[in-house]
């Protein structure tokens, strides 16, 4: 008598991995998300801290520095007179000297299509010299949503842009 599995087992086997692959895969791309939203939090606090920097050392009738004099980001260009910076993740606006932006471009977006892509989400944080007064997280995508209900404990307002 052989040793070995029958096909029904093996079939089993298979379902059970499959089963647990269509459980698993959605987390990991939220946690994933989670992540960058982490990273794109996180600079956008290092734009807010080098803006009041800038502010502190002109003073107010000074102008200040573009932004892409201030701040260090990587993996991108710089575009519009220093004040929009473009990687294969993200695109960061910095506004009137008191607003910043950041938003998710589409997963596997390449960096030409982040600029004018439908984003995930998007990370608003406005500013008055040091004290934010908005903080805002706009939802366009179902993961989007689920990035921003995670910023709420973070002092960011949830506004539900899918429909």
């Amino acid at each position: 008598m052989k040793k070995g599995f029958t096909l029904i087992e093996l079939l089993v086997v298979v379902l059970i991995i499959g089963i647990l692959s269509a459980i698993a895969l959605p987390q990991y791309t939220v946690a994933v998300e989670k992540s960058r939203a982490t990273e794109a939090l996180l600079n956008l606090k290092y734009a807010v801290q080098m803006y009041d920097l800038d502010y502190l050392q002109n003073g107010p009738n000074n102008p200040t520095h573009p932004a892409q004099d201030i701040l260090e980001l990587s993996d991108g260009e710089w575009i519009a007179d220093g004040d929009m910076f473009i990687s294969n993740k993200f695109v960061y606006s910095f506004g009137d000297e008191s607003s910043f932006n950041v938003a998710r471009c589409t997963i596997n977006a390449s960096r030409d299509e982040c600029q004018a892509a439908t984003t995930l989400y998007t990370l608003f944080w406005e500013t008055s010299y040091g004290t934010p007064n908005a903080k805002t997280c706009y939802a366009q995508s179902d993961i989007g949503y689920k990035i921003c209900k995670s910023l709420e404990g973070q002092g960011f307002e949830l506004d539900d842009g899918r429909h």
